[in-house]
This record gives structure tokens, sequence and C-alpha cells, in this order.
């Protein structure tokens, strides 16, 4: 058994009694419910060490406190974040630019287009209420109502010209 071990059932060994003596105490006091309540509490340090659990946390603590020290102090751990860091930000920008142009690209190779024949040519069922379009039969599409101008507070004409778009994509989907 390492030194380490030694110490670990030291100091499960020292709760243990620890909370013997309280509970000793506190049935001298008269107060048997709060005594079984400690011998409770005593026992678990000595389960733990007797199931190897409190090995494993001290294992734990240590790597965690020698991965700590890697990071403040190793120049590996810090090219690991700044390589961390680059990879957010370019998924940050890859995302605002592709909210920008309106996703055109994920629109045409996201969840939506596996629906009818392109699912099932992917291997893929098709999702619900695609099944009309499979078997050749048109699915109804709503009938959409003119679009409305909103009036912006600020005179901004290209306001208008984003709802607009919003508006037809929503038609196009049949929303």
């Amino acid at each position: 058994m390492s030194d380490a071990g030694i110490v670990t059932g030291a100091v499960c060994a020292a709760l243990t009694g620890l909370g013997l003596v309280l509970a000793v105490r506190s049935a001298q006091a008269g107060s048997y419910l709060r005594a079984t309540r400690w011998v409770g509490i005593a026992l678990i340090p000595a389960g733990l060490y007797l199931t190897g659990l409190a090995t494993l946390a001290r294992r734990v603590g240590d790597a965690a406190a020698d991965w700590a020290t890697d990071l403040v102090f190793g120049i590996r751990a810090w090219a690991g974040v700044a390589v961390l860091a680059f990879a957010v930000t370019l998924l940050l920008l890859v995302r605002a630019i592709g909210s920008r142009r309106g996703g055109a690209e994920e629109e045409a190779s996201g969840p939506a287009s596996l629906t009818g024949a392109g699912a099932t040519a992917r291997g893929l069922p098709p999702a619900a209420g695609s099944a009309a379009r499979t078997a050749g039969q048109p699915q109804a599409q709503p009938k959409a109502k003119p679009a409305k101008q909103p009036r912006s507070r600020r005179g901004d004409s290209g306001l208008g010209d984003e709802f607009a778009d919003i508006e037809e994509i929503l038609r196009r989907r049949g929303i």
C-alpha cells in the first residue's frame, strides 16, 4: 500500500472516530435520534475507504490539481486554449454570416429538404405530411394572404423589404 493510501485510510478512520464520539455524547445527553444520525454519518468515511471510493476521489483530486497546474504554467495548455478560442470564433463567425445570407446553404441541405422523394433517395423515412407528395398527389397549399407592408417608425424602407422576404420564405414553406 502506498503512503497516500495509508494517509487516506488514516483520515477516514479519524473522521469515523470523530463521528462516533459525537454519537456517544449525543446518546449521553439523551438524544438517541441525534446519536443514531451521528452513527450513520460516522460510518460514511469508513464505507468510502473500504469500497475504494475515497482513494478514487483522492486520485481524481490529484489529477484535477495536476491539470490546473499545467493549465496555469504549461505552454501546451495555453496553445490548446488558443486553438479552442479560434475554433469557437470561427463557428460564431460562420453562424453570423449564414444568418445574414438567410442560411441558403443550410436551407438546401437542412432537415426541411429531407421530405418526400429527397428523403427516400437518401435512405431516410419521409417526414410526416410528405406521403402525399411521394405518392404523386399534389399537396394542398394554404392560400396565402397578400403581403402587407409594415410601416416603419423611422421611415426605413429596408425594414419592409426584410419582412417581405420573411413572408415569402414562410409562404414557400406553406406556413
